[in-house]
């Protein structure tokens, strides 16, 4: 670094290139750098052989979010969506591994969402007064 300039390498991305990932990013919290309870609950709650591993293991913050948003079907294909498709533009990507567990993931909540799912872990959408549902 030239001279101790500390604002260049803040706005720096990881890799060190220039880019805007600290404004696209929500700052990373305490909470999000382990397995909540939430997620726990979630994980007993999914057929062990889909388990996302390798996602808990290095992102236990997306784990976390999937499961807190696991019963809102439009939530859960939305944050699928973002995970699987760039629309922030060169984004390195996933391993392979952790590609694959969300794919499974994102197969395994299509097929199984309302059918023989508990009840609690079903969200239903408050149909605004005078609006119809999607």
């Amino acid at each position: 670094m030239n001279g101790g300039d500390i604002s260049s390498e803040i706005s720096a991305g990881p890799d060190g290139g220039d880019a805007q990932w600290l404004r696209l990013r929500s700052p990373q919290r305490d909470q999000d750098r382990v397995l909540q309870s939430p997620t726990h609950v979630w994980l007993r709650r999914i057929p062990s052989a889909i388990h996302p591993k390798h996602l808990c293991r290095y992102y236990p913050r997306i784990a976390n979010r999937l499961a807190l948003a696991w019963g809102d079907k439009f939530e859960v294909e939305s944050i699928f969506d973002d995970l699987l498709h760039d629309h922030r533009g060169q984004r390195k990507g996933f391993t392979e591994r952790v590609r694959i567990e969300i794919e499974r993931l994102q197969r395994f909540h299509q097929r199984k969402l309302h059918v023989n799912y508990p009840p609690m872990m079903v969200v239903r959408r408050r149909v605004p007064s005078g609006g119809a549902a999607d």
